[in-house]
């Protein structure tokens, strides 16, 4: 993907510190209480980003006029992936190497969506966009640590039913 389009895709800041930045740190942390300090190294926890970024954005358009947005349809459709792609791009992964980590994550998430592990947590991060949206950050982090904990166990349980170790 070159230069320009990524910056066509690029959440406003406001918008990213609404939507990205909360999920980021959440997904980070359950990574981290999992047993690894590098988000992009636990698949269960890269999912959770993706599903609450997801998510949040769905709360984010429910809440915000579109007139009102900063950022392109576009780049709020491509937050949940771009916000992955942060992660494994920062990692040091070459170009090559992070779009076959976004396309295996997105397969992976397909999937697992077919079978609603994604709506684990869905209370919790309910929750946290209600905390976060009246300006209560931590109980809002909180709520969405809470939610990312939800889904990478349910993610877990899922592969462990399939006979799959959890990543």
């Amino acid at each position: 993907m070159s230069d320009d389009a990524r910056s066509e895709l690029r959440l406003e800041s406001g918008e990213y510190a609404r939507v990205v930045a909360p999920a980021l740190a959440a997904a980070a942390e359950t990574a981290a209480e999992r047993g690894d300090p590098k988000l992009f190294n636990d698949m269960a926890s890269m999912l959770a980003l993706m599903w609450m970024v997801s998510a949040l954005v769905s709360r984010f358009r429910e809440a915000v006029p579109a007139e009102q947005c900063a950022s392109s349809e576009e780049a709020l459709k491509a937050a949940p992936l771009g916000a992955c792609a942060l992660v494994f791009t920062e990692s040091g992964l070459e170009e090559s190497a992070v779009d076959e980590c976004l396309s295996a994550l997105h397969s992976a998430g397909r999937m697992l969506e077919a079978e609603r592990i994604h709506e684990a947590g869905r209370a919790s991060l309910d929750e946290a966009w209600q905390a976060l949206e009246r300006g209560q950050h931590e109980a809002g982090i909180e709520a969405l640590r809470h939610c990312a904990r939800e889904l990478a166990t349910a993610v877990d349980t899922w592969e462990a039913a399939r006979g799959r170790p959890p990543q």
